[in-house]
Parts: C-alpha cells; sequence; structure tokens
C-alpha cells in the first residue's frame, strides 16, 4: 500500500504533459457516435448491480456480535462497556464504537436494512472525492461519477462475504468504514500537498486530516497498517524539504503512530489471540500468507469484471486527463513499484492474520485487502495509461472519437455488461433477492414475535423451530445455536431479556 501512493507524490510534483486529446470531427464517421451511447450502458449496469446489494439490505438482520455488544451497552453503559471490550477483547477503538453507540442513539433494528446502502453511498462520494482531488477535476464531473460508481460495481462483484462485509453491521461499519475514510485521507493529503506548494494556510486541512486518521486507524488492523505505512511514505518523501514543509507530516506520523499503538497494544488482543492454539507459527504463517494470498490473487485476476474493467479504465483515465487542471507524469519505476505493491500486497497482508491465528483470517479481512488491491490495482491501471498511452503515436487508441475506437468502446462495454450480469456474485444476490431472502425474513420476524410472546406469558427458556429453507448466502451470516450456551445463543437471550433460548427440530419450550 505504501508504494501505491508513491504515484500520487510523484504525480503532483513532477512537470506536466501537454494535453494531447483533440477531438476528431464526428462528421468524418456516424460510427463515432456509438462512444456517446457506452457511458449509458455502463451507468445502467452498475447502477442495477448497486440498486440489487442495496434491496437486499432489506432483509438483513442483526447477529452475533451485533447482539453481544447491544445487550453488554444496555447493561453496563456505554463507555463502561466499550473501555471493558477494550482490555478484555479488541483494540479497535473506533469500530467497536460505531456499532456500540449505533443501537443506543437508534436502536438494534431501527435503520438497520439501510446501513449497507448507506456504506455503498459513502463509498461511491469518496471514490469520487478522491479522484476529483488527485486530477483536479470537478466533483459532480461526468467521468468522475461515472468512474466512482464503476469502482463501487466492481468492488461489490468482487467481495467474498457481502454477508460479513456489507450486511452484518459489525462488519459494515468496522470494514467499509475504514475503506471510505482511506480514500477520503488520500483526497485530503493531496489537498495538504497542493496548499503547501502554493504556501497557502492549511491549518484546518491539516486538523480535519489528523481527526480523520485517528478514526481511520482504529477502525481494523488492516486499515491501521496501510494508514501507518502512508503516514510513513509522507515522510520519506518530504525528508529532504524544509522544515516547514516536512513538519505536519512528522506530526501525522506521530499521530499514526500513537493510534498504532493504541489498538495494536490493547489488552484484548493477547486475551483474544488465546482462543487459537496455532498462532505464532513462523512457518506456518509464511507458508499460509504465501499460499493463500496467490489464490486469492489468481481469483480476483481472473475475474471478468475486473478484466474488463480494466480495460475501460484507460478510457476513463485519458478523459480525466482531458478535464484536469493537474500535469501529470509517471515515471517507469513508479509502475513497476506500483505493479510490485499491487500482486506483493495479497501475499503480505495475509501475514498479520495467520501470525494472530493461525489459519485463514476471516472473510471481511480478505474483502479489505481486496479492497486495497483494487486501489492499487487501478492506480498501476491508470499510471500506465499516463505514461504510454496519453501521447504520441499511442494516442489514438484512447480517441473515443475515432470511429473504430468507438466501437470497440462499445464492445467493452457490452462485454462488461454480460461479465457482470453473469457474475457468481450477480446471480447469487439476483437469487437471494428474488427466492430466499423474503423467507428468511419472514422467519426471523415469527421468531421475534414467539420471543414477545413468549416473555408476555412469563416464559424465560424458550426453544425456536430450524430454518428449514435455503439461506440468502449474500446476507446471512450467521445465527443462534442448538447449545444454549454458546455464545452466540447468551448474547441474543441477554438482549431479549430471556434465561436461554435454542434452535431445534422441533419447536419447544425448554423450562
Amino acid at each position: 500500500m505504501i508504494l501505491i501512493i508513491l504515484v500520487l507524490f510523484n504525480s503532483i510534483s513532477s512537470p506536466g504533459i501537454k494535453k494531447p486529446f483533440k477531438r476528431i470531427d464526428r462528421q468524418q464517421n456516424k460510427l463515432a457516435s456509438l462512444a456517446q451511447i457506452a457511458p449509458y450502458l455502463l451507468i445502467a449496469i452498475c447502477l442495477a448491480v448497486v440498486l440489487m446489494f442495496a434491496l437486499l439490505g432489506q432483509y438483513s438482520h442483526p447477529s452475533s456480535d451485533d447482539f453481544c455488544m447491544a445487550s453488554g451497552v444496555n447493561e453496563h453503559g456505554l463507555f463502561s462497556y466499550l473501555w471493558a471490550h477494550y482490555f478484555e477483547w479488541s483494540g479497535r477503538y473506533t469500530g467497536n464504537a460505531l456499532y456500540a453507540i449505533y443501537p443506543v442513539i437508534f436502536g438494534l433494528f431501527d435503520g438497520y436494512k439501510y446501513i449497507p446502502a448507506l456504506m455503498m453511498l459513502a463509498l461511491f462520494f469518496a471514490t469520487a472525492f478522491f479522484l476529483s482531488t488527485f486530477f483536479s477535476v470537478k466533483i459532480y464531473a461526468r467521468p468522475v461519477l461515472l468512474s466512482s460508481l464503476g469502482f463501487v460495481c466492481v468492488y461489490l462483484l468482487g467481495i467474498m462475504s457481502p454477508a460479513s462485509s456489507l450486511y452484518w453491521m459489525a462488519g459494515a461499519l468496522t470494514y467499509q468504514t475504514a475503506n471510505i475514510l482511506l480514500l477520503v485521507i488520500l483526497g485530503l493529503m493531496i489537498q495538504l500537498l497542493n496548499r503547501q506548494k502554493c504556501s497557502k494556510n492549511y491549518i484546518n486541512l491539516f486538523a480535519v486530516l489528523l481527526v480523520v486518521m485517528i478514526i481511520a486507524i482504529g477502525a481494523n488492523e488492516t486499515s491501521m497498517l496501510a494508514l501507518t505505512g502512508l503516514a510513513l511514505l509522507g515522510i520519506v518523501v518530504h525528508l529532504r524539504k524544509d522544515w516547514e514543509i516536512l513538519l505536519p507530516w512528522l506530526v501525522i506520523f506521530v499521530i499514526a503512530l500513537l493510534c498504532f499503538s493504541v489498538v495494536y497494544f490493547s489488552p484484548g488482543n493477547a486475551i483474544r489471540a488465546a482462543d487459537f492454539p496455532l498462532r505464532h507459527d513462523l512457518s506456518r504463517s509464511i507458508d499460509g500468507s504465501l499460499s493463500v494470498g496467490l489464490t486469492i490473487l489468481w481469483l480476483w485476476l481472473s475475474n471478468p469484471v475486473l478484466i474488463v474493467s480494466s480495460m475501460l479504465a484507460p478510457f476513463a483515465t485519458a478523459r480525466l486527463l482531458q478535464l484536469s487542471g493537474r500535469s501529470l507524469t509517471v515515471s517507469k519505476t513508479t509502475i513497476v513499484a506500483l505493479m510490485l505493491c499491487t500482486f506483493v500486497m495479497p501475499v503480505l497482508l495475509q501475514f498479520p492474520a495467520w501470525w494472530s491465528m493461525g489459519g485463514w483470517p476471516p472473510a471481511r479481512t480478505v474483502d479489505a485487502i481486496y479492497f486495497l488491491f483494487l486501489v492499487s490495482w487501478y492506480l498501476t491501471v491508470a499510471a500506465f495509461t499516463v505514461r504510454y498511452l496519453s501521447e504520441g503515436k499511442w494516442i489514438m487508441l484512447l480517441q473515443p472519437y475515432n470511429p473504430y475506437i468507438a466501437v470497440a468502446l462499445l464492445l467493452l462495454s457490452g462485454l462488461f455488461s454480460v461479465a457482470a450480469l453473469q457474475s457468481k456474485a450477480y446471480q447469487l444476490a439476483k437469487t437471494d433477492l428474488f427466492y430466499l431472502a423474503r423467507p428468511y425474513h419472514d422467519y426471523l420476524d415469527e421468531r421475534y414475535k414467539q420471543i414477545k410472546q413468549a416473555k408476555a406469558k412469563g416464559f424465560r427458556y424458550l426453544a425456536v423451530a430450524d430454518y428449514q429453507q435455503q439461506y440468502p448466502r449474500t446476507i446471512f451470516f450467521n445465527d443462534i445455536m442448538r447449545n444454549p450456551k454458546h455464545w452466540r445463543n447468551v448474547c441474543y437471550a441477554d438482549y431479549f431479556g430471556l434465561k436461554k433460548i435454542k434452535r431445534e427440530k422441533e419447536q419447544s419450550n425448554i423450562d
């Protein structure tokens, strides 16, 4: 991740290139009008994907840690329980706080179904903010909005577990918040660079950047590592510059280290790690990181959605360069560094999970690594475009007013549409939305009514029927077990004011 950002600093501070794009008279060939169709086709497909995932949120329900945190806060109070949680379970001060505060303000069930849509919307705007800042283009410019929508679409179709990364509140607020804030921080850092370069006042901007950095590092460990590395890179880039320029980057790094320490040295981390007997095995950690990292890298690279979107990305980059108020250059060294970082990242970011747990990282952690991979991948494509395809004889390859290129662009848009609509993620989400999500939603609603009726009759021990149909895999994370002593069941019972609750084939009371 550190090397990814190198292109940002190099591009902003390097001398510019001339704007090489010149429009060819559309009247030369009517086929050139086809170039206008492609963006609308991409918008329609991406909106269909995003809308599908947003609608599925209407059937999402709290599970596991949601009930644990809510019941703990109800019993002990917000600040007392968060303090205890830090010492007994996890150092993620932001991630813990977000899904502890939510039920206090809104209630655990109220608004739960809107969280996935809000996360997707925030990710869209964060991406637009980063692109508009980097290319110095208005945030509402059509290429910015289309590129941001496309990025969200590709991300949704590539994540391993939407259930735990998007529809489970604890996972969404912990991991998606970190993803969103990472893009915001990149944009704020670019603005800080610009203000320093122009000798403008940056105090307010700097204060906002520090606050966002503090919040983001406390979201999860993957974000913690990426942002601390980013802060270190800021020092390396400015090390030979004047003290006045270097000082704010030193402050950013010190703050990042302090936040890193708060998360890393949490007593709760050691307590939680004790549950994993294979932890701290160096050989196993290296082997696991390498094998699993390469496996998921191949899965990502072989995804037709990523392949076709990568072929479309140079056109988006070219259009943003046309509109850009910034001069950009990219060296060969930067491209090599970006490529190296892109392909090594999935392996390196596996290691912390293997070291601390001795096994596969949770799917939501893999999805967080995937997000960083996507940022790195598209930056590499953009860097390659700026370096090799934005001038000279190769410029015609990105000229949408060339009739042959217009046809190619439309064909690529069609291929992306097919790849997206035929992808496993979209097909699974469609099946869940139209067939599986509603029955499961109704089943849980009926359970809540049963719990309410049992409490009204004075029953404190309750058994509920097993779910007999297929689970909607896109949104289903987990549920209570048949063992009433399981920690999920305990949290569930505590939240609803029961003594015990369990699932069983035949519904009955267990008193």
